[in-house]
């Protein structure tokens, strides 16, 4: 039945009374995006007081995936949006608008202004880091100075950050036992703080200095307290509004906290490392589940479980790190489980080869992958010290030693002539093996203590590292030896406390350094190896980033690990190179 025109024109006010317009002169001026079949929102963003780069989130409820741009100037535009219903709001940092529930149909054009208003959090978007509670505290304040902070900074913090020992209440003996539990060599990954590792060692008196203050500071009747950053990211909000953000998230654990860090735990989506195969899709490791698939077309995931294993697992498997070879086989390697890993999903027949074939290395767990020309698989050992390769054509894995003992091998990198850089999280180095000779070579951090997560090698042969708790992006010149580390912004204003994390790390099509920040509660970083600079794209979400691709558009993909709703990202720098939502290298 078609309405007449007193009904029509009631349900156009009705519209444009609620903020939402369509086929507008402004509208006409708002061009569609570049996928076809999609619509696209855009509009004002005003608030109380002048503001740089307000949020403004879009949540397809059909499909369960979230978009964010950023608004330039209090105005912003969201293309490329699928069809379907969407709750839409914007925020920015103590300010919130109103959520509201629109449709977005294909090749529709809607206009929506916001306005800010001091609100509370939303448990989906809220990040401690940045908001400033009540329990939100600085630096100084959570951990007081003296000798007690030296030696947690260089101990603890080096390796868990700055927010871990606040989440626990122990009194001193209890404190006593967790740090001998790092000093224990017969721990499951052996001893965290000892000679030869990048924390080095602590002395009898330096363990009881260090309880009484972690007692004193974070005793069993202490006050929550959170760490509030006390700077923020140099943030270009001309250069934030080109891009667009996606995420697709996956279903919540039951009894889910929004609000607390992601956790390993059995049956909840965690997704780790992401990675493109040759047909669009994005592919990640799911902590206890499995690995798993998303179609970026469809929004729609698939998932290939592991069940669990009673002899080597917990009883549960857990893979960290995957890679893809040519036919689109999955590897993964296990952090729980003691195998390497293989799926065809054509078939979907998994088949595991044992990490530690003779038994060898107590409690042996694996950790990242990657391939070497030939497609074998090289792989960090983290507990157990060594490097390991899958061999394609023996369907066996074999061993090295690195030379630095306890040096906790972490991401790696294989290079064009198949050396195989890595990072050595305790060693504070970046070690390399070479393919064919199986001799090693380490290079060590500038910055010492440090904990090198993440390397990469670039197209020009450049290997670039990550020091997460150091706060620096490290750059080495094998051929000459030379290296270089840049301070990350932000630091805190005195420039002795980092708050910059740096992760995963990896160079786009025109030698442009990628990686994930988690330091502020989690950024996407463009660093300039031409001119330096860098430059900084906060996420939707609270998140670490410990891992990320790049497609062959320039889009960056990545996890939302620590967050509480798992989910894989994309993110389009320039949002008119997005043509499609399949993605390919």
């Amino acid at each position: 039945m078609r309405m007449n025109k007193t009904l029509q024109l009631l349900l156009a006010l009705v519209w444009i009374s609620t903020g939402i317009t369509t086929n507008t002169a402004y509208s006409d001026e708002t061009t569609l995006g570049q996928v076809p079949e999609t619509g696209v929102m855009s509009g004002s963003v005003s608030g109380p007081n002048k503001f740089t780069a307000a949020k403004v989130y879009a949540k397809n409820l059909d499909k369960n995936m979230l978009y964010m741009v950023y608004t330039n100037k209090g105005q912003y535009r969201m293309p490329n949006l699928m069809v379907g219903a969407y709750e839409i709001w914007s925020e920015h940092e103590k300010l919130r608008s109103e959520h509201r529930w629109v449709r977005i149909e294909k090749s529709k054009k809607i206009i929506f202004d916001f306005t800010l208003k001091t609100g509370p959090a939303d448990p989906l978007t809220f990040n401690p880091r940045n908001t400033k509670a009540d329990n939100a505290v600085s630096y100084d304040e959570l951990y007081p100075a003296g000798a007690g902070r030296d030696i947690a900074e260089r101990t603890c913090m080096t390796c868990h950050g700055q927010m871990h020992l606040p989440s626990y209440k122990f009194d001193k003996a209890a404190w006593n036992a967790m740090i001998g539990l790092m000093l224990d060599p017969n721990a499951r990954r052996g001893a965290m703080i000892q000679e030869g590792s990048g924390v080095g060692n602590i002395t009898d008196k330096e363990k009881d200095i260090l309880s009484d203050y972690l007692a004193d500071n974070f005793g069993p009747d202490s006050q929550d307290r959170v760490l509030f950053s006390e700077a923020e990211y140099p943030l270009d909000e001309a250069e934030l509004s080109k891009g667009l953000f996606i995420e697709y998230m996956l279903p919540l654990a039951p009894s889910t906290d929004l609000s607390l860090r992601s956790r390993a735990e059995a049956g909840k989506h965690r997704i780790l490392e992401p990675h493109i195969d040759n047909d669009g899709n994005i592919w990640g490791t799911n902590s206890f589940i499995g690995v798993s698939k998303l179609d970026p077309r469809t929004a729609e995931y698939s998932h290939y479980p592991f069940d669990i294993d009673r002899v080597n697992g917990t009883p549960y498997i857990q893979a960290h790190g995957m890679t893809i070879d040519s036919s689109d086989d999955i590897f993964w390697i296990e952090f729980y489980g003691k195998h390497v890993g293989r799926l065809n999903p054509s078939t979907g027949k998994m088949d595991r080869f044992p990490m530690d074939p003779e038994g060898k290395v107590y409690n042996i767990q694996g950790h990242t992958p990657d391939l070497d020309s030939k497609e074998n698989v090289w792989f960090t050992v983290i507990t157990g010290n060594k490097m390991g390769v899958w061999d394609r054509e023996t369907e066996k894995v074999s061993l090295y030693e690195i030379p630095t003992p306890n040096s906790f091998p972490y991401g790696i990198d294989v290079d064009q002539q198949d050396n195989v850089y890595f990072a050595e999280l305790f060693g504070c180095k970046v070690g390399v093996i070479n393919s064919n000779t199986k001799q090693f070579k380490e290079y060590p951090a500038l910055a010492s203590p440090c904990s090198m997560n993440r390397v990469m090698v670039d197209k020009e042969g450049i290997v670039w590292y990550s020091l997460n708790r150091s706060g620096l992006l490290g750059r080495l010149d094998p051929e000459t030896g030379s290296q270089k580390e840049y301070p990350v912004l932000p630091f805190r204003e005195d420039r002795t406390i980092p708050l910059s994390t740096p992760y995963g790390i990896m160079a786009d099509h025109k030698n442009k350094v990628w990686f994930g920040d988690q330091g502020l509660g989690g950024a996407l970083i463009k660093f300039d190896p031409d001119t330096e600079k860098f430059s900084y794209y906060p996420l939707p979400r609270k998140t670490d980033n410990p891992n990320i691709d790049i497609t062959n558009k320039g889009a960056i993909i990545y996890t939302s690990r620590s967050s509480r709703q798992a989910a894989i990202g994309i993110f389009y720098p320039d949002v008119t190179q997005m043509t499609s939502y399949g993605v390919y290298r």
